[in-house]
C-alpha cells in the first residue's frame, strides 16, 4: 500500500538494491537504514499470527520454517493454539527464529527512535486513508491527496487481498497467510498462562509503552 502511494517498487524480504523502493523486512540493527517506517502491532496478535506461520504451510514459502519448528518445538495437536501458546511464547523468548531476535529486543531498539516514522496496525485499521497520508507526508514532506489515498486504500483492502490469495492458493497451502485481519484476535487464544509467559519474557513494559495494556492491568 505504501509503495503504491509513493509510486515505488515493493521488495519483500529481499537483499537491498541500489534503487528507490519500499523494502519490507525485520531489522534490529538500524545501521545504514534510512526513511524507516516501523509498523507496530499488539504482540499478542502478532504471536498468534506467527504461531500459524510457524506450524501451517502458507503462500509465503514457509515450509522449511514449519519443518524446523515441528522438529524443535513439537506439539501433539497443532490446532490447539490455546493450549500450545504459552510454551510457544517461552520457546521464542529463549530461541527466537525468523528473525533471530525477540519482539522485546525490537521494541527496545525502535520504539521512539528519532527520525523513524512510527505507525501501527491498529491505527491503519481505524483510519487507513488518514494514517497512510500521515506516513507518506512524514516520509516525503509532501501531502498525499485525499482522493489518491482513498484510491490506494480501495485497491489494497483486506477483502481484496484475501480473495486474491484464495484465487492463487496452491494445493500445498494448509492455512492462508491472510486469515482474519481483525484486531484483538489474541483473546480467542490467550490464557492466564500465556499472559504469564509474556510477563516472564519481558513483554509487559515495552507493551505498555506502546499502549498495549496486559489483560487485567489498569490503563495509565
Amino acid at each position: 500500500m505504501l509503495s503504491d502511494a509513493l509510486e515505488l517498487p515493493f521488495r519483500r524480504n529481499t537483499p537491498f538494491r541500489f534503487e528507490s523502493a519500499v523494502t519490507h523486512g525485520h531489522f534490529l540493527n538500524p545501521l545504514g537504514l534510512t526513511n524507516v517506517v516501523v509498523i507496530w502491532r499488539d504482540p499478542r496478535d502478532l504471536l498468534v499470527s506467527f504461531y500459524y506461520h510457524c506450524y501451517f504451510i502458507n503462500e509465503h514459502q514457509n515450509a522449511d520454517l514449519v519443518a524446523m519448528m515441528k522438529a524443535k518445538k513439537p506439539f501433539k495437536h497443532y490446532e490447539d493454539i490455546r493450549a500450545n501458546l504459552p510454551a510457544f511464547i517461552r520457546f521464542l523468548t529463549k530461541k527466537p527464529v525468523s528473525p533471530d531476535f525477540t519482539w522485546v529486543q525490537f521494541a527496545q531498539m525502535w520504539n521512539g527512535r528519532p527520525g523513524v516514522v512510527q505507525t501501527s496496525y491498529e491505527a491503519l485499521r481505524t483510519d487507513t486513508a488518514g494514517e497512510l497520508r500521515r506516513v507518506a507526508k512524514a516520509l516525503t514532506g509532501r501531502p498525499l491527496p485525499p482522493m489518491r489515498a482513498a484510491q490506494v486504500v480501495e485497491t489494497h483492502t483486506f477483502a481484496r487481498a484475501k480473495a486474491a490469495a484464495e484465487d492463487k492458493r496452491p494445493k500445498s497451502v494448509e492455512k492462508s497467510f491472510i486469515r482474519e485481519g481483525a484486531l484483538g484476535v489474541w483473546r480467542k487464544h490467550f490464557t492466564p498462562e500465556a499472559e504469564a509467559a509474556l510477563d516472564a519474557g519481558g513483554y509487559t513494559v515495552p507493551m505498555a509503552r506502546l499502549g498495549y495494556v496486559p489483560e487485567g492491568a489498569a490503563r495509565p
